[in-house]
């Protein structure tokens, strides 16, 4: 019991140190280089823990090394990244909103995921259920390749206009707009009251 706990103290400190990188390397780089890493990373890892159930690679050393380099690239890039993008690609006007389903959806798929994995993985033996998480890790970074935006260095108004222009739908903008006039007018009446 003792070792487990060093181990898992151990995971937590990579996870840990890694999140604080990632927290300094998100404005550098950008979010697309490192949503890459993360999942090609995660798959690498995710493909390690395999080979230690099939036993391809010493049972214990593997799957602690496979699982540490799985917190370590999830929390370089997927961890954070997501969070950072999803707060950045909604415009203002449903920013609020938006993240809040996108926050339900997040947690509720997190919690289906825990709530079946040992059943998943005993219907599947545990190596396919990691091979299959290396194969989910690779779909989901050929997503984001095709369809996930560069934010870095970009103001919040910049992106509505960018994904009012990719999109054709330019009806965010007016409601932006026509938001934005009535704070103006607003704070115009209470200036016009403060001189009376």
């Amino acid at each position: 019991r003792i070792t487990q706990m060093w181990i898992l103290l151990g995971l937590g400190l990579v996870k840990l140190g890694v999140i604080f990188i990632a927290g300094r390397l998100l404005d550098r780089t950008g979010r697309r280089p490192l949503v890459f890493v993360s999942l090609l990373g995660c798959a690498v890892s995710f493909f390690i823990v395999a080979m230690s159930f099939i036993g391809a690679v010493p049972s214990e050393v593997g799957a602690i090394v496979g699982l540490a380099l799985y917190l370590a690239f999830f929390s370089i890039g997927m961890g954070p990244a997501t969070w950072t993008i999803a707060s950045e690609v909604f415009t203002t006007s449903i920013r609020a909103k938006a993240m809040s389903l996108a926050t339900f959806a997040n947690r509720a798929t997190a919690t289906i995921f825990a709530s079946s994995f040992l059943s998943v993985a005993t219907a599947m033996t545990w190596s396919g259920f990691f091979i299959m998480m290396t194969v989910v890790c690779l779909i989901i970074c050929v997503w984001m390749y095709i369809y996930l935006p560069e934010t870095k260095g970009l103001s919040l108004e910049e992106m509505a206009h960018y994904f009012a222009e990719i999109t054709g739908d330019r009806s965010i903008l007016d409601v932006e707009g026509t938001l934005n006039r009535r704070d103006v007018d607003q704070l115009n009446e209470r200036e016009q009251e403060i001189l009376l």
